[in-house]
């Protein structure tokens, strides 16, 4: 082999030994590298990161990604697939009995959400029909039923297990003694709900709160059942009915230590955005704006991060 030949295939041969890059890969590694914390959900090692990563479902049916801190670079999932023709959903939420994200559609379907495509699977339906425009989705925690409430007032509670039932609680209702809706003692404008303590110790009590955007304060839904709010106190801003609302709780040994509330909040005087919520005053405080192109209408907050 001449002199030539020996440098061509030793070329050949470095070349060959290191992975080419699609630019479909480059694309999918955007903001993935190093320590970004925008590019993980659902990390194994998220509790190294001190900060919480949330899953966000937009106006236009996309699954996105972010960081508690930095709403405005998300990483997009992907567009929701798998739902009925002309069907769209309305809430997400994380079950902690098998750790996985669902969402409920407009027509009762209870889907199972993929974090690495946003593909949907359906898993059950609502045997009530949803009553409302506007919804808070969450998993009481102890009972291991789906909660959803809507600004209609209706207060339902679904078995997502195989055969189960969807049952019809009391109205949303804000007692004679307190603040009630100008269109009468039913509440007409909680269109967020968040249980705490997202543990599986029998023990644990769960306390359910709702996101009233009619008179934007939280409240206490208690007995959930009986659908009887009484506030918390008040945002300190006028949002609209697009919400999303979720509690996350810190686990240690198998028990919540700390909860802490976050919403997507759309102000009426100010960008879309992020913030926390505190569960005892009411009070939202902003952790940031989202991007245009992102108008959430939903989150739910990975389990065991912190």
């Amino acid at each position: 082999m001449n002199k030539y030949l020996r440098w061509s295939a030793l070329a050949v041969l470095i070349v060959s030994t290191f992975p080419v890059q699609s630019a479909d890969d480059r694309n999918r590694n955007k903001g993935q590298s190093g320590n970004d914390n925008n590019a993980r959900c659902e990390s194994d090692d998220s509790r190294r990161y001190g900060t919480l990563s949330v899953v966000g479902l937009t106006e236009d049916m996309r699954l996105i990604c972010f960081d508690e801190n930095k709403p405005d670079k998300a990483r997009d999932i992907g567009a929701v697939s798998g739902l009925m023709a002309g069907d769209t959903l309305v809430g997400i939420d994380y079950r902690v009995q098998d750790g996985k994200l669902y969402g409920v559609s407009k027509t009762g379907g209870v889907y199972l959400l993929d974090t690495r495509n946003a593909a949907a699977t359906k898993v059950s339906q609502f045997t009530v029909a949803l009553d409302g425009t506007s919804f808070g989705v969450d998993f009481n925690p102890a009972a291991d039923r789906l909660r959803i409430v809507s600004d209609s007032g209706q207060n339902l509670r679904h078995n997502v297990n195989a055969g189960g039932v969807t049952l019809t609680d009391d109205p949303l209702d804000y007692p004679p003694a307190t603040p009630v809706n100008a269109t009468g003692p039913n509440a007409s404008g909680v269109t967020g709900s968040a249980y705490t303590n997202n543990d599986l110790d029998a023990t644990t009590a769960t306390t359910l709160y709702a996101l009233d955007t009619n008179l934007d304060q939280i409240a206490l839904q208690s007995p959930p059942n009986d659908g009887t709010l009484a506030a918390t106190g008040k945002l300190g801003a006028d949002v609209t009915a697009s919400v999303g609302f979720d509690i996350y709780s810190t686990v240690r040994d198998g028990v919540t230590v700390n909860v802490q509330g976050l919403a997507s909040l759309h102000a009426a005087d100010s960008a879309s955005g992020l913030y926390s919520i505190n569960l005892s005053t009411g009070k939202a405080s902003a952790r940031g704006s989202f991007s245009s192109q992102n108008k959430v209408i939903g989150i739910a907050i990975p389990l065991n991060q912190l």
